[in-house]
């Protein structure tokens, strides 16, 4: 057994040294038929590389000048010429020129020039020129130059030039040049230039060059020009944003659009503030402002003391800007507190709950470039939880109420109050 495997070995490096690796455009003389068991051991002998064939039949491999037909390979097919045609093997295909029909391998396809049509293996197609089609592969596909085609991959695709048309790949989808069309990938996709059309990652979607179309990705979406839509689970970054970004971070030079997320950090054209104020609930409280006036969020912190017990609160909330004149704007504004009896950062303590939640309407007024002054109606939610440690009259913070609904030791009021206070607007 072993001196079966260590002649075959030699004979198949015997016949690969013999192939000349440059793409062979020259035409060959096409023969009718053509049968080998191992390379230059068949019908044609050594003359096979010299001839391309209608009907080449490898029992277990073989090497010839190319094929114009059917090729079928027990094992390996090695084709130093150009093949059109069917090409089956139930390991691999080697061609040294271009190809134009249907490959299908057990482990792999190997295209040393353009490759037109179908190739499917278990685990590998590799296209040394461009290709146009659909590729295939258990594992990988890679091609060297430029791609018009479907490729679908168990684990990554891979384009050195531009790209057109659908990748689908397990784990990541890699092209070097531009990209146009649908991307889908179980963990990234990357693209270094131009890109338009649909990305889709488990994980991240990543593109060096302007993108026209839609970013969609579990946690992030890196762009530089963005014309379309980011939506991240985490974090989406682009440089000029026209159009969407929805996600948890958002982070952008300009934006002409809107960024959506818990924290959107604009480089220029932002809105940046710092507010003192005071209202018929808190005696202080300070927030600061940030995101474009159309969508922006709003970080806070409060204190109020009730009866012997001081309270703090931490808020967060969301607003939009309405630019009524030069000097007035019309912020309305949705916010929600937690209160405390002590300084933390707990959100839902096991104790109590007292939230505080307001629908405001602000008329802030302009007085220089960086001071405003503002004023206006908020109506107010308050929703606390009764315990053994913190009774009703401990908690309840409304003035009057024109609503109060109460369920076991659950309590609600609402009521309409007022906000006032002083702004610094950030460079």
């Amino acid at each position: 057994m072993k001196t079966v495997i260590r002649n075959f070995a030699t004979y198949l490096a015997v016949g690969i040294m013999l192939i000349d690796f440059s793409v062979n455009a020259q035409e060959k003389p096409i023969k009718d038929f053509q049968m080998s068991i191992l390379p230059m051991v068949g019908t044609d002998g050594t003359d096979a590389i010299n001839n391309r064939y209608k009907a080449s039949i490898n029992l277990f491999a073989g090497i010839n000048g190319g094929v114009k037909g059917v090729e079928l390979g027990g094992f390996i097919n090695i084709n130093n010429g150009f093949v059109d045609g069917l090409q089956l093997a139930g390991f691999g295909n080697i061609v040294n020129g271009n190809f134009e029909g249907f490959q299908g391998a057990g482990f792999m396809n190997i295209v040393n020039g353009y490759s037109k049509g179908f190739q499917g293996s278990g685990f590998i197609n590799v296209i040394r020129g461009g290709n146009q089609g659909f590729l295939g592969s258990g594992f990988m596909n890679v091609v060297t130059g430029n791609s018009q085609s479907v490729s679908g991959a168990g684990f990554m695709n891979v384009v050195h030039g531009d790209h057109q048309g659908l990748s689908g790949a397990g784990f990541m989808n890699v092209t070097s040049g531009n990209f146009n069309g649908l991307q889908g990938a179980g963990f990234m996709n990357v693209t270094r230039g131009y890109s338009m059309g649909l990305s889709g990652a488990g994980f991240a979607n990543i593109s060096g060059g302007h993108y026209m179309g839609i970013q969609a990705a579990g946690f992030m979406n890196v762009a530089g020009d963005m014309d379309g839509i980011q939506a991240a689970g985490f974090l989406n970054v682009a440089r000029d944003v026209s159009g969407l970004q929805l996600g948890f971070i958002n982070v952008a030079d300009t934006v002409a659009g809107i960024p959506i997320g818990f924290l959107s950090i604009v480089k220029r054209g932002a809105l940046r503030e710092i507010e003192i104020s005071a209202n018929d609930v808190f005696l202080m409280n300070a927030s600061f402002r940030i995101g474009v006036p159309v969508f922006y969020n709003i970080f806070s912190v409060g204190y109020r003391p009730v009866k012997d017990t001081e309270f703090y609160a931490m808020g967060y909330g969301i607003g939009s800007r309405l630019e009524l004149s030069e000097d007035l704007n019309l912020d309305i504004e949705l916010h929600s507190s937690r209160l405390h009896e002590e300084w933390t950062w707990n959100w839902w303590p096991e104790n109590h709950w007292s939230r505080l939640n307001e629908l405001r309407t602000i008329f802030t007024w302009q007085m220089g470039p960086a001071v405003q002054l503002f004023a206006g109606p908020v109506l107010y939610n308050h929703y606390f939880r009764v315990s053994d440690e913190f009774s009703r009259e401990d908690l309840e913070i409304a003035p009057y109420n024109i609503y109060e609904y109460t369920s076991g030791n659950r309590v609600r009021h609402w009521w309409v109050g007022g906000r006032a206070g002083l702004r610094i607007v950030l460079p």
